[in-house]
């Protein structure tokens, strides 16, 4: 998905969560977090591009399939597992339990729109892979803009 639609489903989670509990902070943790996770991206544009970024740079890196290696290392379900681990062992910590939730939805996003493998947000598969794009994602970047359809490392 890319940013502005993680932006806007994170805004309704967010909201949904402070209707549900009438309580501000783990609204903001679960749309802070469902939204900021793309954050990964900028690594991977600098591990592929180097040192030249600009908004319009970045977005065109993505758009045309100038990454190579993808880590994404906040698209993780191994992460996920750790904080839904986190949420049992700490009973339910309200906080964190938002913030596991608005950290799921993202991933769930990702892997129903965006054109990915079923094991790609899984970083031990991206490791095995040596991070090629190519391997681990459905789609060749290279033919992209004929699809019209964006990288997935776009907004991951």
């Amino acid at each position: 998905m890319k940013p502005i639609c993680h932006l806007g489903a994170s805004i309704i989670t967010g909201a949904t969560v402070f209707l549900t509990t009438k309580t501000i902070t783990p609204s903001i943790a679960c749309f802070l977090i469902g939204w900021l996770v793309d954050v990964d991206h900028i690594w991977d544009f600098y591990k592929n591009v180097g040192k030249d970024f600009t908004v319009k740079r970045f977005l065109k890196t993505f758009e045309n399939g100038e990454i190579k290696k993808a880590y994404l290392y906040l698209h993780s379900y191994e992460l996920l597992f750790g904080l839904v681990f986190l949420c049992f062992f700490t009973h339910f910590n309200y906080l964190l339990s938002f913030t596991t939730l608005g950290f799921a939805i993202h991933l769930f996003l990702d892997q129903i729109f965006n054109p990915v493998k079923p094991l790609t947000y899984f970083i031990t598969y991206r490791i095995l892979n040596s991070y090629n794009a190519d391997i681990i994602f459905k789609i060749n970047p290279k033919i992209v803009n004929s699809h019209s359809r964006t990288l997935p490392t776009h907004s991951g």
